[in-house]
């Protein structure tokens, strides 16, 4: 996977069965500016697919879909075809485990359906800052990795640590958050003031070293908070 140059226009390709959502993603895409559609097909075409990624994209949008066959498959045949994509999963909250495994087979980043058209286009510039390096501070440790590694690997040990330092109401809360709750009905859920969740999610931010909601949710879903926050309620 190579970083995408800032200033360049950048080349897309849109892979999912669903048509609709083929075409609210080119729609995103080309209400901003700096983005070029090579094409858009679905996953399991193979020829067509095959074809659109010889072109070379910069980034692939990947629909994961809820038995991820076609889009796994996927990626473990497209070193073969290129090495120049970085791709891009769009999944629902629940697909946590098929998440996980596109990531291992080399995926870049992960947007959840539930997010914004922003937060898409936030993870694909946030390419072109720092390549896939980022991203891989952000993948779960293998136990495998733990041992004797540096860089991304030690970036990843120092998140997984901070997740560590949640307390339970703060797990709560993201979880909360994951579910698309505003901070009023957080608030109202868990029978406490608005103030009281705005402290909550600055603590937040500042052990998760994020900025913004959208950047959590990627770091939770990507780390499986979401899904330890929703077993500690079990």
């Amino acid at each position: 996977m190579t970083q995408i140059s800032k200033g360049v226009l950048v080349k897309a390709l849109i892979l999912s069965d669903n048509h609709i959502t083929r075409s609210g993603l080119r729609r995103i895409l080309e209400s901003h500016t700096g983005f070029q559609v090579l094409g858009e097909g679905s996953v399991g075409s193979t020829n067509i697919v095959e074809s659109l990624v010889r072109q070379h994209p910069e980034v692939i949008l990947l629909d994961l879909d809820p038995n991820g066959i076609d889009a796994l498959g996927f990626l473990r045949n497209l070193e073969r075809l290129t090495r120049s994509s970085s791709v891009i999963i769009l999944c629902d909250l629940g697909n946590d485990e098929l998440a996980r495994k596109a990531l291992a087979l080399g995926a870049a980043g992960i947007v959840l359906k539930m997010q914004p058209p922003s937060a898409l286009i936030a993870v694909i510039q946030s390419l072109s800052g720092s390549g896939k390096e980022d991203f891989e501070s952000r993948r779960p440790v293998k136990q495998t990795d733990a041992v004797g590694s540096t860089g991304p690997t030690h970036h990843a040990s120092h998140t997984v640590d901070r997740i560590g330092s949640l307390t339970t109401r703060e797990r709560e809360i993201i979880r909360l958050i994951a579910a698309g709750l505003k901070n009023k009905e957080v608030a109202s859920r868990l029978r406490i003031s608005d103030i009281t969740v705005r402290h909550h999610l600055t603590s937040i931010f500042s052990k998760l070293d994020v900025s913004d909601r959208q950047k959590l949710l990627i770091l939770a879903h990507e780390h499986g908070l979401v899904e330890l926050a929703l077993s500690q309620n079990a």
